[in-house]
């Protein structure tokens, strides 16, 4: 199997687990390592995810692909939150993170631009940002390239 259809497949087999755990999926990665893979899950819940759900989780996966048997090979599988360091990827993530502060690049109307701020709404598809200097900027979720939590470390 190639990597995206290993990724197509765990995907598949996480849904219904997920489902189960009232989660979802921000991103799965495959990567080579000394003749073997690492397949990572990385998963969310509206209200954060706990180290115990991720590891229920990845005991269901592994169930799910040994059942499955079409993953053939050594593998070392990884079930974890994204964590703080990742971009947010879906509209989704933003709501339980009113109040903190991102780095935001997001496509203006002069092509790419990068700012700074606390997120203080998300109504829809718009997301609301202060700045420092206490200016707001609304943007829409479709106009973010990548949204960073700024860490206070």
């Amino acid at each position: 199997m190639t990597i995206s259809e290993i990724k197509r497949k765990l995907q598949e087999l996480l849904t219904p687990i997920l489902e189960r755990h009232d989660a979802f999926l921000i991103d799965v990665a495959v990567r080579p390592e000394r003749g073997t893979k690492i397949l990572q899950a990385f998963l969310d819940t509206d209200r954060g995810i706990t180290i115990d759900e991720c590891a229920e989780i990845n005991r269901d996966l592994g169930r799910a692909i040994a059942q499955d048997g079409s993953l053939q090979g050594p593998y070392t599988l990884e079930v974890s939150s994204p964590g703080a360091d990742r971009p947010l990827r879906l509209l989704r993530q933003f709501h339980k993170n009113i109040g903190r502060k991102f780095k935001v690049t997001f496509q203006g109307p002069e092509g790419s631009s990068t700012a700074s701020g606390t997120l203080q709404s998300v109504e829809e598809s718009k997301l609301t940002f202060s700045t420092p200097s206490g200016e707001s900027i609304t943007l829409e979720f479709e106009q973010i390239i990548e949204a960073k939590e700024e860490l206070p470390w």
